[in-house]
């Protein structure tokens, strides 16, 4: 997540919107699509747009629900990491201004004062797939520093803080408002000896296959990142952000409700990346013997 940019003219909300397949949700407005995203390799049980599951019906009737302006865009926000965009698109510059009214360096005369959300600086993103479908799971973000060019456009630094699910759709243009509840990690797990133990495992095959991978490629190994000492939580999600080429795997990992499931996936991942090398490296040795 670190590191990407996303251009605002590569999301077009309501076009995208309106070729979501839409399933029947609360209130009299209709829902993101259910169910309706490709099917990843290794894991055909779970598609992209499938939403989170709840861990039971009292966490889901007393969960925080609030109102967002939401930004659909071809990548995932990962929480706890880092989200650059470039916005210059009409409509999204006048969002922007709106969420960072009474900063500096705003364009006042773009900024719409009597919105509900004037210098909140918080604003929803949900992936946005080939097909253009909407993944009802997405991420909350926070606008930190940002920079105003002559010509209007912005280029703005977020961080990801938290997941949620869409729950009703309220305004559809000129962007996408919605209903959305607010999903929380239960950061008790990462003091979980078995989510622990789990955590170490899932570093320890990805140093494995991530050296392989190195000598095969005859790179000089990478150094250790201090982020692998991360909780087990956090480290789930850093270790997400680290593929963004592969957006359906990272909403799946977004949608996916608990550490412990998260780090048996990346375990799975990681250990089907070290057996590939591994089998790079046989074949290698094969050819290099003949």
């Amino acid at each position: 997540a670190g590191g990407r940019r996303a251009d605002s003219a590569t999301s077009s909300a309501p076009r995208c919107f309106r070729a979501v397949p839409f399933a029947v949700a609360r209130g009299p407005k209709k829902g993101f699509a259910s169910g309706q995203g490709l099917p990843l390799p290794g894991n055909k049980a779970r598609c992209v747009l499938e939403p989170a599951r709840s861990s039971g019906e009292a966490g889901a009737e007393t969960a925080e629900e609030i109102t967002l302006p939401v930004f659909p865009l071809s990548m995932v926000a990962i929480p706890s990491c880092e989200v650059p965009l470039h916005i210059f698109e009409a409509r999204y510059r006048i969002l922007f201004n709106t969420l960072l009214y009474g900063e500096d360096d705003v364009d006042e005369g773009l900024a719409n004062t009597e919105s509900p959300f004037v210098g909140t600086k918080q604003f929803g993103m949900c992936y946005v797939d080939k097909e253009g479908n909407i993944a009802s799971v997405g991420s909350v973000l926070e606008i930190g520093e940002h920079q105003q060019l002559d010509d209007g456009r912005l280029y703005i630094q977020n961080t990801a803080v938290r997941r949620f699910n869409v729950t009703e759709v309220v305004e559809e243009a000129p962007v996408l408002i919605c209903r959305v509840k607010l999903l929380d990690d239960d950061r008790a797990e990462d003091e979980n000896p078995e989510n622990v133990a789990l955590a170490r495992d899932v570093v320890e095959v990805f140093q494995k296959a991530l050296a392989l991978g190195s000598s095969l490629d005859s790179s000089p190994e990478p150094p250790k990142p201090e982020q692998l000492s991360l909780p087990p939580t956090e480290l789930a999600f850093w270790l997400t952000s680290l593929f963004p080429q592969d957006p359906q795997e990272q909403q799946l990992m977004l949608q996916i409700d608990t550490t412990r499931e998260r780090l048996e996936r990346l375990k799975e991942i990681f250990e089907a990346t070290y057996n590939y090398h591994v089998a790079r490296n046989s074949i290698k040795s094969a050819l290099s013997d003949e």
